[in-house]
């Protein structure tokens, strides 16, 4: 049978052992806390001068895509159709990010339309033929 003051001892060395993790447990919940920032209409992306987006060159990227093919796109671009199949998306708006659609043009599959997230909202642009 244990002694009194040793079961006062282990009580005691619980109940700190609880308090730090629990206070370590807060704090770290505290330190991961993300704060969304702001997009702006006038397409800065916060507060910070200089941290405006680049509208302009995302819809000259988003022209330069029109007609490349397929095995030339990069991992960032996600594909929403290729030919009759059609893929499932995250519905998450991310500024500046390129969803395609690709059509086979007899060569490969080519993208047709791009479509470009803006901070004022998605612009489409379609390959016209010629």
């Amino acid at each position: 049978m244990r002694s009194k003051s040793n079961q006062r001892m282990t009580i005691a060395v619980v109940a700190v052992a609880l308090t730090i993790g629990v206070g370590t447990a807060v704090a770290a919940a505290n330190d991961s806390e993300d704060t969304p920032i702001p997009v702006e209409s006038d397409g800065g992306i916060g507060d910070t001068p200089g941290d405006e987006f680049a509208v302009d060159e995302a819809r000259d990227h988003a022209h330069g895509l029109l007609g490349r093919y397929e095995d030339t796109l990069t991992p960032e671009v996600r594909v929403a159709r290729r030919g009759s199949e059609t893929y499932a998306l995250t519905k998450d708006y991310r500024v500046g990010r390129f969803t395609v659609e690709l059509d086979d043009d007899g060569a490969g599959y080519r993208v047709t339309s791009v479509t470009v997230e803006l901070p004022d909202g998605p612009e489409t642009f379609h390959l016209t033929p010629g």
